[in-house]
């Protein structure tokens, strides 16, 4: 090979072509001086072009330079004549790869130096969408590559263009204040993802680049930029957001939601029962009311007790939108600073709630039961129903000791209790620590005490009524969801009923609660045939079983036959379970102890 000394060669270095000027060889690595003014030694192999010079390399190192950018701003001048998409026209069946000198004749003609050789060189590497560079030839690229490659160009020019346009707008916010523009799209989902989601975020590198270039800063002054766009609330629940929990309703829903008449389903087939004495016992911000209770005391002891539950079936289209909403959220959600329903407001808290003074369609259980707590004879009906009183478990525990009726109930639901302990129910109250925030923001955590009396007779009439549901259906022979758990693991130890610590071991030996389309017994409540039926609008599930309940006793079929039941308990249970994973994430439970 020629001596390469004093000769102009040209590579390729961090995604440029250079041009240097040649001035010692050892042993295959190049000494030279490029036209940058730098110093550079490199390994033979690396030159792509080489061209004597007109200089020597013994002349002044400024000399040299001076000489070698004229020699690149001539050739940049070939260069930028050289039409690369006709050259491609021309040659892109070709399967090999060409020639540089073959290429430079086609765009320059037949007498071509060294100059047109490196202005080819230049265009075709430059341009780098017609050709690809292969062992120091040009291979064309086939119609299709080239297709493939120019949306990819596309696409890349867009995003940069989305990229620019992110980072100006947050370069141009003000200190304080809205800003004075909207943001461009999708900028905020991606905030949002990056404030959630962190490294693990589907485009966190995209969200770090942007929130670099307008040096946002890190995960805190993302999340208050959200705040300052009115994305986020200043205590915004991330974790809702990374389970993708919705918290509102969208129009069409809200919509429908007031189109549906709270008096549906009152006219024929209904039971009147607006005047007995029925009331709800809720906590002190409870809005959404879904049962409500009635006691008629006997004189020989016991009496008839009434569990009415809101007959959301009957104003709830079956396969309506605000259904399938319903069916997507599974339950209703409760956390200290805000509550998610499963159904709109409009509904949950008005035209589905028991509230006091006003007519409701219902669901009613009545059970007469003896003084022991057995129940003597029961039966369930489509109801009218009106609630005559609203009560706070603090009100009703101070009721229970001077009114009669309360008082009543309170012994009944005492001697229900210890019959089913009787039957085998394992009783292991534990504490249920709460918390909220007030309307200052302020944090309060406080612990309720499960076994306040009308906690405890709130709990046991649910039982109760999901216990009767559970068994009618059974003898009716319609499909359900029951609600089985196989006995403990092992056998309790005996101890202080007070003792937390053994509650809390002892309740590890517990089995799961399993839903089944098969009859059976919940060993932990001492029951059988136990479902869920008594929070139709705040379980999806419990709206399910009133759906067939609720046809039998209108005299019709029920709606769902047992796989469809099975498909129900299977699309709804990881969402219930996700929610209880938020409940417990704020060391929060809902506001009642419903069973």
């Amino acid at each position: 090979m020629t001596d390469p000394t004093g000769h102009l060669v040209e590579y390729i270095d961090k995604n440029r072509i250079i041009l240097g000027l040649v001035n010692s060889n050892k042993k295959g690595r190049l000494g030279l001086w490029t036209a940058q003014d730098r110093q550079e030694a490199l390994p033979q192999g690396r030159i792509l072009l080489m061209a004597p010079a007109a200089v020597s390399p013994d002349r002044p190192r400024s000399s040299q330079v001076e000489y070698m950018r004229k020699v690149e701003a001539r050739r940049e001048e070939l260069a930028a004549g050289v039409d690369v998409a006709e050259l491609w026209e021309l040659v892109h069946e070709e399967q090999e790869p060409l020639p540089l000198k073959d290429l430079a004749q086609l765009c320059f003609g037949q007498e071509t130096g060294s100059d047109h050789l490196s202005a080819t060189l230049r265009a075709l590497f430059n341009e780098r969408l017609h050709f690809r560079l292969a062992d120091g030839a040009f291979l064309p690229l086939s119609a299709e590559q080239l297709q493939q490659k120019l949306e990819q160009a596309r696409r890349e020019a867009s995003q940069q263009a989305l990229l620019d346009q992110a980072v100006g707008f947050l370069k141009s916010l003000p200190e304080t204040g809205p800003p004075s523009a909207d943001p461009p799209p999708g900028l905020v989902d991606l905030l949002i993802e990056l404030v959630i989601w962190e490294d693990e975020a589907p485009r966190a590198k995209k969200a770090k680049e942007i929130a670099a270039l307008a040096n946002l800063g890190g995960k805190r002054q993302v999340f208050d930029l959200l705040v300052r766009l009115g994305v986020f609330q200043p205590h915004e629940n991330l974790e809702l957001r990374r389970e993708g929990i919705p918290q509102g309703f969208g129009a069409e829903l809200e919509t429908q939601a007031r189109q549906l008449a709270p008096f549906a389903g009152l006219d024929g087939g209904r039971e009147d029962l607006t005047e007995l004495y029925t009331f709800t016992i809720d906590g002190q911000y409870t809005t959404d009311f879904d049962d409500a209770l009635s006691f008629e005391p006997h004189p020989e002891g016991g009496g008839t007790l009434g569990v009415h539950i809101t007959d959301a079936a009957a104003v709830l289209p079956l396969g309506s939108p605000l259904d399938q909403e319903a069916l997507g959220r599974g339950s209703s959600i409760y956390l200290p600073d805000t509550r998610i329903p499963m159904l709109p407001p409009r509904l949950s808290e008005d035209a589905l709630s028991l509230r006091e003074g006003e007519p409701r369609p219902g669901i009613s259980f009545l059970a007469r039961l003896d003084g022991q707590g057995q129940i003597l004879e029961y039966r369930l009906c489509r109801s009218r129903l009106k609630v005559h009183k609203r009560l706070t478990y603090d009100e009703a525990d101070q009721l229970i000791t001077h009114d009669p009726g309360l008082k009543g109930l309170y012994e009944t639901c005492l001697a229900s209790r210890q019959r089913r302990g009787q039957a085998g129910a394992y009783f292991l109250p534990l504490p249920e620590v709460i918390m909220g925030v007030d309307e200052e923001g302020q944090v309060w955590v406080r612990r309720l005490d499960r076994d306040g009396p009308s906690r405890e007779m709130v709990a046991e009439t649910a039982i109760l009524a999901n216990t009767l549901c559970g068994q009618y259906l059974a003898q009716q022979g319609v499909p359900a969801l029951y609600r089985i758990q196989a006995p403990p693991r092992e056998p309790f130890e005996e101890g202080d009923p007070s003792d937390l610590f053994l509650h809390f071991r002892q309740r590890r030996l517990l089995n799961r609660v399993d839903i089944s389309t098969k009859p059976g017994r919940h060993a932990s409540l001492g029951v059988e045939n136990y479902t869920h039926a008594t929070s139709p609008i705040r379980r999806y599930l419990d709206l399910v079983m009133q759906r067939q309940v609720g046809a039998v006793l209108a005299g019709q079929a029920p709606p769902f036959g047992e796989a469809e039941l099975k498909d129900y308990a299977m699309r709804v249970e990881p969402v219930v379970r996700k929610g209880m994973k938020m409940r417990q994430a704020g060391n929060c439970s809902s506001p009642t102890s419903r069973s």
